[in-house]
């Protein structure tokens, strides 16, 4: 499914902003640029993997170059954004 709404959440922005993400900075295009891509991608990506979230799992993508992860959730015409973590999440067992 190509061209999903992309939902940022109020959660997403509290994180981004506890991790020092600023505006402008190197980081927050690092972060913003993967968020664009999961709006025209094939979902889950290859890399992509789940952890837990309450309630149930969210899929989890890295920032490239930055020791970021973002977890979302996505259905046929949306990607939610969830949050943002510094620590790797689990992945969930299959």
């Amino acid at each position: 499914m190509v061209g999903r709404i992309l939902r940022v959440s109020t959660t997403f922005r509290r994180s981004v902003d506890k991790l020092g993400v600023v505006a402008g900075s190197p980081a927050y295009r690092a972060v913003f640029a993967p968020m664009r891509a999961l709006a025209s991608a094939e979902l889950p990506g290859a890399l992509d993997f789940e952890t837990p979230f309450a309630p149930g799992r969210a899929i989890v993508r890295r920032v490239a170059g930055h020791n970021l992860w973002l977890l979302y959730r996505f259905d046929q015409a949306h990607v939610f954004i969830l949050t943002a973590r510094s620590d790797p999440p689990v992945p969930a067992d299959e």
